[in-house]
């Protein structure tokens, strides 16, 4: 499990994440969304890389979570398609139109990891769906607090950030699904039973 698993119990320790839902070029929105010791703390739509990778890197995020393929592929990938047979719908990073997405998000993966923040790869429709809740809110408040936010009247791409923020927060605490293949790994919120 991630290390800093130990010092969630620490009070003194602040642990920070981030969600991302990237867009394939710079020019649309992408959301990200924070949160603070399994608290949601803030989100917003930003546009450039520099732009996204400075205030992830400003705020001292250890994990970010981000919606978009992390490898490359001709067409699916082996953990596209086992994504599939469980039931989700994913797009093929081998697309025209997601290939762009794959390469954005690898530059900023790669500009991240530089400085030791660890990327996990999520998809947040699936992350959602697999936890068995169909009410996103009541989903979404068994891994962080969203301080009385109401998720569903947000713009989608600041939506989608705040699920792959409660990814990343679930990665922290030891409360994800791993999905995974030979070209990648796909996180997810765990069942609510």
């Amino acid at each position: 499990m991630f290390p800093i698993n130990s010092m969630v119990n620490n009070l003194m320790v602040e642990v920070i994440v981030c969600g991302l839902d990237l867009a394939g070029k710079e020019k649309n929105p992408s959301g990200i969304a924070f949160v603070v010791n399994g608290v949601l703390k803030d989100y917003m739509v930003l546009h450039s890389n520099e732009e996204i990778v400075s205030k992830i890197i400003e705020r001292k995020v250890s994990v970010v979570a981000v919606d978009a393929p992390l490898s490359h592929a001709e067409g699916y990938r082996k953990i596209d398609l086992k994504m599939i047979k469980k039931g989700f719908k994913l797009l093929p990073p081998g697309w025209r139109s997601m290939k762009l997405l794959v390469k954005r998000a690898m530059k900023i993966k790669n500009l991240l990891e530089k400085e030791k923040i660890t990327v996990i790869e999520t998809h947040p429709l699936s992350a959602y769906k697999n936890t068995g809740i169909g009410n996103l809110r009541s989903a979404l408040k068994h891994f962080i607090n969203l301080r009385g936010v109401d998720v569903e009247k947000l713009p989608k791409d600041v939506i989608d950030a705040i699920i792959c923020v409660a990814v990343a927060w679930a990665y922290v605490i030891g409360e994800v699904e791993v999905v995974s293949d030979v070209d990648g790994k796909i996180f997810l919120l765990k069942k609510i039973r």
